[in-house]
């Protein structure tokens, strides 16, 4: 019975080692990413904005790693646990909720999208939240691109309604009264 546990737990050893390998080289010099983290951040990009989109430039091609590298590098300690914990989560949830039982990565572009809508949509409150915050995360990261500002048409304003250059023709506190 000893034996059998053994050989159970060598082979499952062996297989976490190998889900754990095999990812590219970081590719960001001086990445606060790893290695398994890059390829995620990289994966997951793609698929919510895909090269060839309603907005021509894809996640990896806007620079959505190398921003979430930067935003984790200036994160505070509890804030970086909590990021990389999400994306830890996120890589392996395929083994749990499918399409396919494969790391994320590893998955089909197809596959991807459908376990990231799947995740949008669970009865699970967990992964809806890790769902939506990793959405947060790379939106963030993708509007940060001036190519993507561009192509939506978007305009660097910092003060939309003119509210900094209204001058009050009366005393305010008459307005309040």
């Amino acid at each position: 019975m000893m034996v059998a546990l053994a050989l159970v737990a060598a082979v499952l050893a062996a297989w976490c080692l190998h889900e754990l390998e095999d990812y590219p080289p970081v590719a960001i010099a001086g990445s606060s990413l790893g290695a398994r983290e890059e390829a995620l951040v990289r994966a997951v990009a793609d698929a919510f904005f895909p090269p060839g989109g309603a907005i021509p430039v894809s996640g990896n091609a806007a620079g959505v790693p190398e921003y979430l590298s930067a935003y984790l590098h200036r994160s505070a300690g509890a804030q970086r646990f909590m990021i990389r914990l999400l994306l830890a989560f996120l890589e392996f949830q395929p083994f749990l909720f499918g399409p396919r039982r494969a790391r994320f990565t590893r998955l089909s572009q197809a596959d991807r999208i459908l376990s990231l809508a799947d995740a949008s949509t669970s009865g699970l409150y967990f992964r809806r939240v890790c769902f939506i915050s990793m959405r947060a995360l790379l939106t963030m990261a993708y509007l940060a691109n001036a190519e993507v500002a561009r192509c939506m048409r978007l305009e660097d304003n910092p003060d939309p309604f003119g509210i900094g250059d209204r001058i009050f023709e009366r005393d305010p506190r008459e307005v309040l009264a």
